[in-house]
């Protein structure tokens, strides 16, 4: 009978482990002096041989001959719990044994003496999904079991397991497995198995199992099957995986660097009806920009000609621009997985990475049109060396000379002629230029403001909804408090001022006199909805 790899090459001992020998080392040690804790957790990400681990644990501590801390594998008690019969050897499943009632049952039998074993060993796997009744109920037989009962607890979520029993256990955290440890490990079953394999497709069952050595034999079992003459190659591997080339990645990102939109959508949907994972799609674009990331600091040289080439179009975008590139396609991702529209998802997406990429900077550090609108009219007034006078103040005769300051004398005559609000109104690119003497950024934000006379001793100054940054920035306290100042020079009395966002004109049309009319016509009259 055929038996998948992942169980057929399972560790049977400590030094048959592949990288967590910082955890093997430890249990191993505590064996040979006796200092066998009641309750362990081991935790850490699926395929990293948390299980495992405490198979061998149990098989070690209850071996009869017990050599320097591993099993013999050959005594009756090592036979039977490697067959799994040993009925002093308890596996439990957290997940489908999650309720009070299960932990009621495991109390009491906990006070079951052993049948053959030195130690009666309970095994919970995936500990966290135990309901929190059934975790609290569980606490004082953990903290104070029999003597010979230890608790060997496995998870992948310890955040998710209450404290109390955190605080119960001696906790080993289990690491991902490195590329070169996975590599190892499945060219030894390879070889053993008389099965030839790229180099190039191991890498690839590297990358998809995510430091999971269960994970990579699973799909090592199925490339096998697949496989022609007992040779896996790249190509193979590619093609059953759904993995998407590397020149498609490449076309993909260059046409979101030209901002062609047109062409990445299209590329999109080859790659779909090719029968491509969409999430695939999304994973090599990620591996790509960190392949650019890597290349931009130097860490990482150009595979191929193809790559060159996309380093080079990309060498002149920032490197915040690719991580904020490389977390939206994340984030997306996410969005995909509880969408009913995937589809239309990365649709908005491709949008999204064109505006990033094409810009070369990102999203967030982008100028509004306003503040950008605002700085250029400050800088251009700035680079005025004398100011143009304006034709409410012009000087009868104009002479050839040039135009030159206007005196302290001149201004001061001006003022005179101006006694009321109206006139003011009339002269206020006069008080503009008063205002620019003393703060220029403040002269440029009001000039986009349109003065109205409120009666004699206040002024209004509208501004249109394009230029509400400009409104925001004159009404500050310390500008108001300048062109109030200037006003009172001006005019030799304080007036009040107040600044005023026009609203947008998509409702004048039911003042038209074409609306009145029909209104008249049919006694109607105008209802507002609420909004």
């Amino acid at each position: 009978m055929y038996t998948v790899l992942a169980r057929k090459y399972r560790p049977a001992k400590f030094d048959e482990v592949c990288g967590q020998q910082h955890i093997t080392r430890v249990l191993q040690k505590a064996i040979k002096e006796s200092k066998v804790a009641h309750a362990y957790l081991f935790s850490g990400p699926r395929g990293t041989g948390k299980t495992s681990i405490a198979r061998i644990f149990a098989k070690a501590l209850n071996c009869e001959k017990n050599l320097d801390g591993e099993p013999c594998q050959e005594c009756d008690m090592c036979k039977s719990i490697s067959a799994g019969t040993s009925i002093d050897i308890l596996e439990i499943d957290g997940a489908s044994n999650r309720g009070i009632e299960e932990i009621r049952v495991l109390r009491e039998n906990v006070n079951l003496m052993p049948a053959e074993a030195p130690f009666k060993i309970y095994i919970i796997d995936e500990v966290h999904m135990l309901t929190p009744d059934a975790s609290n109920a569980l606490l004082k037989t953990l903290e104070e079991p029999p003597f010979y009962v230890k608790f060997f607890l496995a998870t992948t979520a310890p955040e998710k397991i209450i404290p109390t029993i955190l605080s119960r256990c001696q906790r080993f955290n289990f690491r991902p497995l490195t590329k070169e440890e996975v590599l190892f490990q499945l060219k030894k079953i390879c070889g053993i198995e008389k099965i030839k394999v790229d180099e190039e497709a191991l890498n690839i069952v590297f990358e998809f199992s995510g430091g999971s050595l269960r994970d990579a034999l699973s799909m090592l079992d199925q490339l096998i099957v697949n496989s022609k003459e007992n040779h896996i190659t790249c190509e193979d591997t590619r093609e059953f995986l759904g993995i998407m080339e590397d020149e498609a990645i490449i076309e993909f990102l260059l046409c979101l660097r030209r901002k062609d939109i047109k062409n990445s959508v299209l590329l999109f949907h080859n790659l779909l009806s090719e029968g491509k994972d969409p999430a695939l799609i999304l994973d090599g674009l990620v591996k790509k920009i960190k392949f650019l990331v890597l290349a931009a600091v130097g860490q990482e040289d150009s595979k191929s000609p193809e790559d060159t080439k996309l380093a080079e179009e990309f060498k002149n975008i920032s490197m915040e621009s690719l991580l904020e590139a490389a977390t939206t396609i994340l984030e997306y991702k996410d969005k995909m997985r509880f969408s009913s529209l995937p589809i239309v998802i990365i649709e908005v997406l491709l949008f999204k990475l064109s505006q990033i990429i094409g810009d070369g900077k990102p999203v967030s550090q982008k100028v509004s049109a306003e503040k950008e609108l605002f700085e250029k009219q400050a800088k251009k007034e700035e680079k005025k060396v004398v100011p143009k006078k304006k034709e409410a103040i012009k000087e009868p005769e104009e002479t050839t000379a040039g135009l030159k300051e206007e005196t302290v004398e001149e201004k001061v005559e001006i003022s005179k002629k101006i006694g009321n609000i109206s006139e003011l109104v009339s002269q206020w690119d006069y008080v503009l230029d008063c205002i620019k003497d003393k703060k220029l950024t403040l002269a440029a934000a009001l000039r986009e403001g349109v003065p109205e006379g409120q009666g004699e001793d206040s002024i209004t100054i509208s501004f249109k909804p394009k230029y509400s940054f400009h409104k925001s920035r004159v009404e500050s306290a310390v500008n108001k408090k300048i062109i109030e100042k200037t006003l009172l020079e001006i005019m030799g009395k304080e007036l009040k001022v107040e600044f005023h966002l026009e609203e947008s004109s998509k409702n004048t049309i039911m003042d038209s006199a074409e609306v009145k009319k029909i209104i008249e016509l049919f006694n109607g009259e105008v209802v507002k909805l609420e909004e």
